[in-house]
């Protein structure tokens, strides 16, 4: 075991030894060495994708998809001390937050950071109760409005308050009244855009949110082709557990097929085909009352945990390698024109020098002798290769780290129970 462990690490995967635990890879029975190799490390996405960024802006995400026409949460009002948001009220402080939450706010509503991931700082408030002067939370306790507003503000003024998503009639019947999202992993290359992996995020009905980290919530792998749902996992303590029926409605996870899947898969890939250069797109999307919603996006496909854990092999298949081994090798070749641009600049830099009208100070045996050096000069930098060690590092893209909650998992949905 120790052996394998030891190779897995080596292996372009680079498993940690308690990933090699968490998804069970000691079940020869259930792995081929193959397929082993296939699990790739939550520490390892293998390159930076510059998208991680424009998709973990919520405000400018929400906007570029609404632009596009693609359903997303309705947004109510944008916390932010210069930023805007079409059609939400923009606030500026703690005393534009207070007033929207007096006047304002269309109950219920859902609020979260705009820049932050795992759920954090999130809110589900339900009601204002005027005469104590608070908000009501999801759990029915009251909370003071001045309270919200320095919560805001501690989180650093970049905030939203959308209107509250509600669950599907066909959603609550197999989980109960709480809105949930499915975990959806696009690859996009040359070829265009396909449904790789699905995972269906379920919250249990303590949590305000559907993050897998939660204790309580579970995570259910879904059949990409048909929406039939497939292992089914509970978050416990500092592990899962498989799990066979839900805790609360008792339907069997194994007699479920998620409702209006065609609908689901069809607005995700009208939503990937608009980002071709986004190889790895992981998207949050809820079906509610209102069908399917664009609730958020991972960049980079998001942590590999969602769509491998649930399934009998990882994501490391010939077509996942060919897209990192392409970004690789245009990124050698974009350093090598770089570097052959320099070169010629350099060169017609020392011409220009060269061809320039001599001072009188200089002599015109000292005027050639400087010319033919420069010239020297050039052809060398034209002729120069890069050093082996260059080479090796431009073809070798620096692995990043997820950044995430405990166990690195990535950022939940605007979902809430209620």
């Amino acid at each position: 075991m120790m052996m394998e462990i030891f190779r897995l690490r080596r292996g372009r995967g680079r498993l940690k030894p308690d990933e090699y635990f968490m998804y069970e890879l000691y079940d020869d029975a259930r792995y081929t060495p193959e397929t082993k190799q296939t699990f790739l490390s939550q520490s390892n996405m293998m390159f930076d994708s510059p998208w991680t960024e424009v998709a973990r802006d919520k405000q400018i995400l929400s906007a570029l998809l609404q632009g596009l026409g693609l359903p997303t949460p309705e947004t109510q009002a944008i916390v932010h001390s210069t930023r805007t948001y079409p059609g939400a009220a923009a606030l500026r402080g703690r005393d534009d937050v207070c007033r929207f939450l007096r006047s304002e706010a269309k109950y219920p509503i859902f609020g979260k950071p705009f820049d932050c991931a795992c759920s954090v700082g999130t809110a589900k408030i339900t009601g204002y109760d005027k005469a104590a002067d608070a908000v009501i939370v999801g759990d029915g306790h009251r909370v003071p409005v001045e309270k919200i507003a320095d919560l805001v503000e501690q989180l650093g003024r970049a905030y939203l308050f959308q209107t509250l998503m509600l669950p599907h009639d066909s959603i609550a019947k197999l989980i109960g009244p709480c809105v949930s999202s499915v975990r959806m992993f696009v690859m996009s290359d040359d070829n265009g855009c396909d449904l790789f992996r699905a995972s269906w995020k379920i919250p249990a009905t303590a949590n305000d949110a559907d993050n897998f980290w939660r204790a309580g919530n579970m995570l259910a792998g879904i059949d990409v082709e048909t929406g039939k749902i497939g292992r089914t996992l509970i978050r416990k303590g500092g592990g899962t557990e498989p799990i066979e029926a839900h805790p609360i409605t008792n339907v069997k996870f194994s007699e479920m097929t998620f409702p209006h899947w065609d609908q689901m898969r069809d607005v995700v890939l009208s939503a990937a085909t608009h980002l071709p250069s986004c190889h790895f797109q992981g998207w949050d999307v809820a079906m509610t009352d209102r069908g399917p919603v664009l609730v958020e996006l991972e960049g980079d496909g998001g942590n590999p945990i969602m769509e491998q854990l649930c399934f009998d092999s990882g994501l490391l298949n010939e077509r996942y390698l060919a897209i990192i081994d392409r970004i690789a090798e245009r990124e050698k070749e974009g350093q090598s024109d770089r570097r052959k641009r320099g070169r010629q600049e350099f060169k017609q830099s020392i011409v220009s020098l060269a061809s320039a009208k001599p001072s009188a100070d200089v002599s015109p045996d000292e005027e050639l002798q400087d010319t033919v050096e420069l010239h020297n000069v050039a052809e060398q930098q034209e002729t120069a290769e890069p050093k082996a060690e260059e080479v090796e590092s431009a073809s070798k893209p620096a692995p990043i780290v997820v950044p995430g909650a405990p166990g690195g998992l990535q950022s939940g949905a605007n979902t809430s129970v209620h």
